[in-house]
């Protein structure tokens, strides 16, 4: 795409995006499999050859599964045999008794020959079955691992990040960051008013994605949200009583009788839920404030929609009507589009003006196609304008996959890798679009171009609290949670203090104890009186706990981080901080807990020299301080000959014996050398992981 300045989203990506996105995807794999050396027909071939032998597989199952089924029966007729004789020899004993014992010892005569059947014949059919099809099994699972074996240089080439790079190729006005820095939140949040992560307590921030589109910013926020809700807890209590009546002859007859009394009380309750939402900012209608819900025009017809429009209309007419009445200048005022009106439903906006530059015809046209086409989600978003701060929330986003795992490709079928590769990298960038869309509708923001944001010289952190709450929600849940913690934790990071390009963080674990109570409810029961109803309840006791983590950029894949952790180094390393070993990766940073010891600004230094961080610096430092030492010697010699051309020449050769005696002494400038190095170490860390773009610069 050329430009985003003035276009419709919908028809582009039916037209054209989807299609190409499909293509990309399928050159990528096929760039893949060339560079793996993988040989499609050979993979076909034992692919086609396993497809048999899992077919002859599950014929011998078959065959197994009714032996098995036949030796049940028979199982079951002996017993059912010798049953009947128990009951027709020792229970009947009547003038007819020879008959009864007649049909006992048949029954016992048939429960034996089913024992016999069972023993012999029955028993070889199945063991031959049974090594039938455990060798079937056996012959398909060989030829499964040789299709794999043959899969195994593609898979070695499967990353992480292929889904970013199809998405950028698609889209070449987005830019994606490694993560979201310091430098970017402070523009979302100084510039468009975004809250900061502390402003959530109810809810931990497990994955994020930011990035710009047209140099304008966005971000992808998932979020582990904590509500209550009230809980409905239900309880019985049965009666009994007696009552007497006397019949026309004066008997008295006692009645007996029961009920179950019911009762239900509402408690408070934890519920926990993700959310995915998108933020973008632009500097477009800046003092527009509107909201809308989705509606779900795209499931209604053509016929129920006109309707739903006409409906709507008499309230838009109600709605101007009442703000010309009020003498309210700055209140609602109709568009021409009533379509758009309805559909798009921003009642509440406060600035006319501004929402008509921002809804030009085009725009217009734009969103009610979005809204009523079924060939991306339909109206399943809503749309929150905050000034210069947008925030999309969508149903199609909520579930989903944002976690690129190359293991969902892995096959050992070429065929079925591909296809799963394509479907869902696809859907990945169409769910990833569609949040997109209807910024896109816009052509007010897509001209809109933001100006210069001027950054604080110096921040307090390295990273941001919202990457420390998505690395710590890599963690296994009970790394963090209360000991006595009965549900699940909400993660809040807040940051302690740098170590170096490390930065130390807290993180409260917020959790509930339960505790089973029961209350009684008062009701009135069919003896005419009232009962105590029992109904058990849990009570939800809030509980937490602080737990210290460090975190820090090591510029390596997720790939580098694995193979580091399944060697001992790295576990070692972590254990002199945490008895559990356990560490975490979440957009280029590791996450380790500590528990058993405080993290230095050496072990920073270790933490990247472990990940080949120290490679890159330590070559700067040397190459600088190597410059340093050359030029110094150089003006040292001519300082030196000009002295000498002054000096007599016994006097210069005395000159020059004593300076061969000086270089012979260890050299006291190997202080300054070490510092320079440190210093261009920690210049060179600070520079990348302080990038206005947030990048890098990963392989």
């Amino acid at each position: 795409m050329d430009t985003l300045a003035d276009f419709e989203p919908l028809d582009y990506y039916k037209s054209r995006l989807k299609a190409e996105f499909e293509k990309n995807a399928n050159e990528y794999f096929d760039e893949l499999v060339k560079r793996s050396g993988v040989d499609a027909a050979e993979n076909a071939a034992t692919v086609a050859k396993y497809d048999a032998a899992q077919k002859k597989a599950e014929e011998a199952g078959k065959k197994l599964s009714s032996g098995k089924t036949l030796r049940s029966l028979a199982i079951a007729g002996a017993v059912v045999a010798f049953l009947a004789a128990f009951i027709l020899i020792i229970l009947f004993t009547d003038d007819t008794y020879w008959l009864y014992l007649f049909f006992g010892i048949l029954c016992i005569a048939l429960g034996v020959g089913a024992i016999v059947l069972i023993c012999t014949k029955l028993k070889k059919l199945v063991e031959a079955r049974q090594k039938k099809y455990e060798k079937a099994l056996a012959a398909a699972g060989e030829i499964k691992q040789q299709a794999m074996e043959q899969m195994r240089p593609l898979h070695a080439l499967f990353t992480w990040n292929m889904t970013r790079e199809l998405v950028l190729k698609a889209m070449p006005d987005f830019t994606l960051d490694d993560r979201l820095d310091v430098k970017k939140l402070d523009l979302f949040i100084g510039k468009y008013g975004f809250r900061p992560v502390n402003a959530y307590m109810d809810s931990s921030t497990v994955y994020l994605l930011s990035g710009t589109i047209d140099n304008s910013p966005f971000l992808f926020e998932r979020r582990f949200r904590h509500s209550t809700v009230t809980k409905t807890y239900t309880g019985t209590l049965t009666i009994h009583w007696t009552t007497y009546s006397t019949d026309s002859k004066g008997n008295t007859r006692a009645v007996h009788h029961s009920q179950v009394l019911t009762a239900s009380v509402g408690k408070p309750a934890p519920a926990y839920t993700y959310e995915t939402l998108l933020y973008y900012g632009n500097e477009a209608a800046p003092d527009l404030h509107f909201s809308r819900t989705p509606k779900y025009s795209h499931m209604h017809d053509e016929k129920e929609r006109e309707k739903f429009i006409k409906s709507g209309s008499k309230r838009l007419e109600k709605l101007t009507q009442s703000a010309v009445t009020s003498g309210n200048g700055g209140g609602f005022t109709e568009l021409a589009n009533t379509e758009f009106e309805v559909l798009f439903g921003a009642t509440n906006r406060n600035n006319e003006v501004q929402f008509r530059l921002m809804f030009t015809p085009l725009a217009q046209n734009n969103m009610v196609d979005l809204m009523t086409s079924d060939d991306g989600y339909g109206d399943d978003f809503a749309f929150y304008k905050t000034g210069m701060l947008n925030c999309i929330r969508s149903d199609h986003a909520q579930s989903w996959q944002t976690d690129a795992d190359p293991a969902r490709y892995m096959s050992y079928d070429l065929k079925a890798s591909r296809a799963a590769f394509v479907a869902y990298n696809a859907e990945y960038f169409k769910s990833m679009y569609f949040d997109f869309a209807p910024l896109l509708s816009v052509p007010l923001y897509q001209m809109t171009k933001p100006r210069e944001y001027i950054y604080r010289d110096v921040y307090p952190s390295n990273y941001t609290e919202y990457e420390a709450e998505a690395t710590a929600n890599r963690f296994n849940v009970s790394q963090f949670a209360p000991p006595e913690a009965k549900t699940d934790s909400i993660l809040k990071a807040s940051f302690i203090r740098k170590d170096g390009t490390a930065d130390k963080m807290a993180v409260t674990a917020y959790s509930f104890d339960t505790v089973p109570r029961v209350d009684y409810v008062d009701v009135f029961g069919g003896d005419g009186l009232i009962h105590a109803v029992p109904v058990p309840w849990t009570e939800y006791i809030p509980v937490s706990r602080t737990s210290e983590m460090e975190i820090k950029a090591v510029d390596g894949t997720r790939e580098n981080y694995e193979s580091l952790s399944a060697g001992s180094e790295l576990a070692s390393f972590v254990r002199r901080f945490s008895s559990s070993g356990a560490s975490a990766f979440c957009d280029g940073l590791v996450g380790i807990p500590l528990t058993d010891g405080d993290f230095t600004g050496n072990d920073d230094k270790a933490l990247g020299e472990m990940f080949g961080l120290k490679a890159a610096a330590a070559g700067t430092a040397a190459f600088i301080a190597g410059a340093e030492a050359v030029k110094a010697a150089a003006d040292m010699l001519d300082e030196e000959d000009k002295k000498a051309e002054r000096k007599a020449p016994g006097a210069a050769a005395d000159e020059a014996a004593a300076a061969e005696n000086i270089t012979e002494q260890p050299p006291e400038s190997g202080e300054t050398g070490g510092d320079m190095a440190r210093s261009t170490q920690n210049e060179a860390d600070g520079d990348g992981n302080n990038a206005p773009d947030g990048s890098d610069n990963k392989e």
